[in-house]
Formats: C-alpha cells, structure tokens, sequence
C-alpha cells in the first residue's frame, strides 16, 4: 500500500499522457505513411492485377509508434503458396527499388516478408491469404473505445518491448494484438478487485508488470479476454506446448480455439523484463530519490536513436529529453545495410515461370525474355545462394537471421 502511494504521489498522470502525445504522428507523418502505403500497393498490384490489398495492424488501429511496421495482406492473389508470392514481390521491390532491407522469411507459421520502403524509411510487414488481421484490428479499436486506459498503456509497453526486441513474434517476442489481450485481462481483472475503476495510468502499469511478472502461473493458466472469464485452466483447451510448458497462453479474442501466445517462445525474457520493471517503478527509494529533475517513466524507457530525433506533441516542438529527462544511455540502432534481400528458405529462380502476372519484370530491366532472364540470373547466383537459402554474403539460417545471434548477447544489458 506504501508503494502505491508513493506511485500516486510521484508518477504523474500528465508524464504517461504526454509521451504517448509525443509518440503520436503529426499530419506529416500519416500523409508521409499513406504515400508509402501507395508505392507499395502499386507493385503488389502490378503482379497481381486482381487481388485485394489491405492494411491491418497498429496503423489501422492507431496504436502504432514512430518507428513501428505498417502491416498488409495480400487476399485474393490465388498463389500456390505464400512463398512463391513472398519471392516475387521481394524480386520486384528490388528491381523496381521500391524496397531495402529485404527480409524474405518463408519457414514460419505467418511466412512474411519483411522490408523498409526507401522513401519515407518506414518498415513493411507483409503477408498472404489471412483475413484474421483486419477483422482482430476492429476488434481492438472497439476495445480501445470501451477502456480508455488501454491506448496510452499498450503505448507505452510497445515501446518498452521495442527497445528490449521482444516485440516481434516471429523471434519470440509478444505482438500488439497478444499485448493488447493481456492488457484487457489484466484491466478487467483489477477492476473487478475494486469497486470503482481504477484510472491512474502509473499505478496501471504498475499492476501490469506486476501481474505478468510474478501473480501469473502461465504453467497451468490461460488468459482471456472473452466473455466474463479472465483466465483458464490451460489443460481444458488444449494450451499446454509439448516441451515448453511455461510459455504463456492467450485465447484469441476473434478465435477461442487458437491460443495466440504460444508463438511467443521468448516468453522467459519477457517475464525477466517484466520483473525488472515491476522492482525499478515499486522501488520506493530510487523513486523518492530522482526528485523533480528526473522522470520516473524514464527509469525503463531509454533514449533511442529515433526518440531523440524526433520532435512530436501538439506543437511539433516537443523533444524526448524534455519529456524524460535523466532517461539513461542511448540505446544503439540495431540494423545493418549490408544485406540486399535475406531469406530462411532456398530461394529458387525456377518459381518464376509460374508468376500470375501478365509481363515479366525482366522487360522492365531490359530482358530480352524471362528465359533468359531465368538463366541469366541462375549462373549469377551459383556461387552466392547458399545450402541454406541465403543470398549474398551473409547467411539467414532457420532459426533466425545472424542479427539474432548478436541480439541474443545483448539482450541480458537492456533488462
């Protein structure tokens, strides 16, 4: 109780507001989007003339951060399989140079395809023949509009899983839509422990560490947004992962029978995360003791290369270390440039042939014919494409890329 009230006295409401005011985009920035948005529609387009692309995600439900993905699905392609359409439009990002930083990764339960339009810099996630997305997006705005705490909590949290790189599930990590379910769990499961709402965002978030950090046995229990249960035995459903009993299990708000948690295999060193938050924020001596010129939001969000850059807020004006000052040490980009495109599978010019367009992209770099072409580029990569499907200098192994290995050593400091 001690330690609520400090939280209360000292973690200004105004402090979790104004930095989710902050990382909101300015008209530029959505115009900025909605460009790219276009050029890249435009080439999905000019492989498949009929098919029907459309944005999901954070973008469409407005929870996304400066620097975070736009993510789009591609229905109504009819391809034989996702790969085959991952490789071609990965082709034509690059000829077209629509795209960098192209990363192809086929051997997944989602195959996406992951890459940055060259224009604005901003991060595309791209999938195929999933309708899932755009339906959980109305769900989420619907939440968000019901429980007003949860846009500027999920904000803030996003941001805390970014700069530790457990936000992505394909390496593990938890996406927005788990993060969103846990976060309605957890609202409703404190709310229902108290006889008014709770609306202190400090003490929300408090409660959120503390509930996913040490109160949840996610051996045996499942959460749940459905309804008017909160949790579940995990036995019941069907949750429990042979050999990785531990890892979380959230029922999918759109589709009970699916748990939408067992992707996130780094759950470990989410819960670890959560744990050193959870002490840093109820440490009521570090607390007292940063006094008015530092901020206590700042004890676990760190300064990072695109906060600092950035200048956001009503005005336009406003800077990271004005919002947070004392943050601590500038975390470092963690992207490199050198390779073109990466792929976890072998990556076969014989899929060309079977592309559904009409015209080859050969004609648009001067082919004389996609035969030719074929050839052509067959001799060219007999000596980069290796055994396990990666092309150019660096490897992109089935397990992740050779980011992940140098992610992994560097993970344990951001804690």
């Amino acid at each position: 109780m001690e330690t609520l009230l400090i939280i209360w006295l000292f973690f200004d409401l105004s402090e979790i507001l104004d930095f989710c005011d902050f990382l909101s985009p300015t008209f530029e920035e959505e115009a900025s989007r909605n460009a790219a948005i276009e050029r890249v529609s435009d080439v999905i387009r000019y492989i498949w003339p009929c098919c029907r692309v459309e944005v999901f995600g954070s973008y469409r439900t407005g929870l996304y951060l400066p620097s975070s993905d736009i993510d789009v699905v591609i229905l109504e392609s009819n391809i034989k399989t996702p790969q085959l359409g991952l490789q071609a439009l990965a082709r034509a990002l690059s000829q077209k140079g629509i795209a960098k930083k192209i990363q192809v990764i086929g051997k997944a339960r989602v195959p996406i395809i992951k890459f940055v339009e060259k224009v604005t810099d901003v991060s595309f996630d791209l999938s195929f023949d999933l309708d899932n997305g755009p339906k959980a997006a109305e769900y989420i705005k619907d939440a968000i509009s019901r429980l007003p705490p949860l846009r500027p909590l999920c904000l803030i949290l996003k941001v805390f899983l970014q700069q530790r790189e457990l936000n992505e599930v394909y390496s593990g990590g938890i996406g927005s839509y788990a993060l969103l379910a846990m976060l309605i769990a957890m609202l409703r499961s404190v709310n229902e422990c108290q006889r008014s709402p709770e609306h202190n965002l400090g003490i929300l978030l408090v409660k959120f560490f503390e509930f996913y950090a040490h109160r949840l046995n996610t051996w045996d229990v499942g959460v749940s947004c459905n309804g008017k249960g909160t949790f579940f035995l995990k036995s019941r459903k069907g949750f429990q992962t042979k050999g990785r009993p531990f890892l979380i299990s959230i029922e999918d708000p759109q589709t009970p029978g699916n748990d939408i948690g067992k992707s996130s295999f780094n759950y470990f060193q989410i819960r670890s995360a959560f744990m050193m938050a959870y002490s840093t924020l109820t440490n009521t001596k570090t607390i007292v003791n940063l006094g008015p010129s530092k901020s206590i939001l700042g004890t676990i969000i760190r300064p990072d290369p695109v906060l600092l850059e950035r200048k956001g807020g009503s005005n336009g004006m406003v800077t990271f270390d004005s919002l947070l000052p004392g943050a601590g040490d500038v975390l470092d980009s963690q992207y490199d440039e050198k390779q073109d495109i990466l792929c976890n599978w072998r990556f076969d010019d014989d899929y060309e042939e079977s592309l559904p367009r009409g015209g080859g992209l050969a004609e648009d770099s001067g082919a004389s014919s996609p035969d030719k072409k074929r050839k052509t580029s067959k001799s060219k990569s007999s000596g980069k494409v290796k055994e396990n499907g990666s092309v150019g200098k660096n490897s992109y192994e089935e397990n992740g890329s050779w980011k992940e290995r140098k992610r992994e050593k560097k993970r344990s400091k951001y804690l």
